[in-house]
């Protein structure tokens, strides 16, 4: 049975509400009666809640349904995930995808255009949402991921790929929408989307690799987003996996020793050298690696070695129950994770799953859209 939490004082009619709307989702069609005695709480706080929800939309009531005893038979509610929706928005370095959903993560509108760099990456968000505004007026508020170092309290961005320097994005997007806003790093909104509707319902602990250009991670550990000290948690593109990463001092702006050694853009230099420069792009690769060609097959198993490292340092450090892959590296049409399996049981004897993102591009624009519904009571994730 889910534990859910009891609030007090300040907190106690959000965490109420909140509780309430989460069991009839989950349990509907359900009685007030049967709500009371799931949460412990008493029948008059359930049906003043109750009747509160169905003020907004969010409950209604169809019909009755069965009891034991003599009686009048209670009213079954149900739960309208159309009553309210929130706007998603993932801004990366080469596209921004921008989602309105409903609040069980349907999406009703997608948008994905070029991102482009410094102000003009901002005023491309600015227009995505604005035309997301358009579809639906009852917003509960507006999610946004960005690429870097995003500190959720200041609201500011650090993200070389665009040249945002403590770029205050919370605060310029305020000055032109009167709505709710919450930021936060691309990767951690991506794994917050599949634990809400994508490959780790009900998973706890979890990271989320995404493999591109670059590598990050989102890390979900005991039902909570991990984010660190200075929000830097998950810049696993930094984890030293060979001695040579001594050779040289490395910055933010540039590509860490594990990305450089594990990313696609890390695959493609690496063939670059084994070939002599006879296969210079990713296309050049895959279409070696699929006529079997000795060097393309060699700089692949290079890639797979060093990725697998990476695993399993995540893993011997973390104990997540699954590892989620994502990013540009599954378009490559070749699959990797019987290989990086097969090479992480041989480095960590703990038990784990290795699996690829059911959300894809979306991932972090929906979770950017559970984030608004989480923070403003719409949604619980326990």
């Amino acid at each position: 049975m889910t534990q859910y939490r009891k609030g007090t004082n300040y907190l106690i009619k959000n965490m109420n509400t909140a509780n309430v709307l989460d069991v009839i989702k989950k349990m509907q069609p359900i009685s007030r009666i049967k709500i009371s005695k799931i949460l412990n709480m008493s029948k008059s706080t359930v049906s003043g809640i109750v009747d509160e929800l169905i003020k907004e939309g969010l409950v209604s009531e169809e019909g009755y349904g069965n009891t034991t005893s003599a009686g009048r038979k209670p009213i079954e509610l149900t739960f309208n995930p159309n009553a309210k929706f929130s706007i998603g928005i993932d801004i990366e370095s080469t596209n921004t995808i921008g989602v309105l959903t409903n609040l069980e993560g349907k999406i009703i509108k997608k948008i994905k255009r070029p991102t482009g760099i410094k102000e003009k990456a901002f005023l491309n968000t600015v227009k995505i949402i604005k035309e997301l505004l358009e579809y639906q007026d009852d917003i509960a508020g507006i999610g946004v991921g960005a690429p870097g170092i995003t500190n959720i309290e200041k609201g500011t961005v650090y993200a070389p790929g665009l040249s945002w320097v403590d770029f205050n994005l919370l605060s310029k997007l305020k000055e032109v929408f009167d709505y709710d806003i919450f930021i936060d790093n691309s990767v951690n909104y991506a794994a917050l989307g599949e634990r809400w509707i994508g490959s780790c319902k009900d998973v706890n602990n979890f990271v989320l690799v995404t493999i591109g250009n670059g590598i990050g991670s989102g890390i979900y550990i005991n039902g909570k987003l991990v984010r660190g000290h200075k929000y830097s948690a998950g810049e696993v593109g930094y984890m030293a996996i060979g001695r040579d990463v001594l050779g040289k001092k490395y910055l933010y702006e540039e590509y860490g020793y594990f990305e450089s050694k594990a990313s696609l853009l890390g695959l493609i230099s690496a063939l670059k050298y084994m070939s002599n420069g006879k296969f210079n792009t990713m296309e050049d690769f895959i279409n070696g690696y699929l006529a079997e060609d000795e060097i393309c097959i060699k700089a692949f198993d290079e890639f797979i070695e060093n990725l697998s490292m990476g695993f399993a340092n995540i893993i011997s450090i973390l104990n997540p129950e699954l590892i989620v892959i994502a990013g540009d590296v599954i378009n490559l049409g070749i699959d990797i994770v019987d290989s990086i399996k097969k090479l992480v049981e041989k480095m960590v004897p703990f038990d784990v799953k290795i699996i690829y993102t059911k959300l894809n591009e979306d991932a972090a624009a929906i979770g950017a859209s559970a984030d608004v519904l989480l923070k403003t009571n719409y949604l619980i994730l326990i």
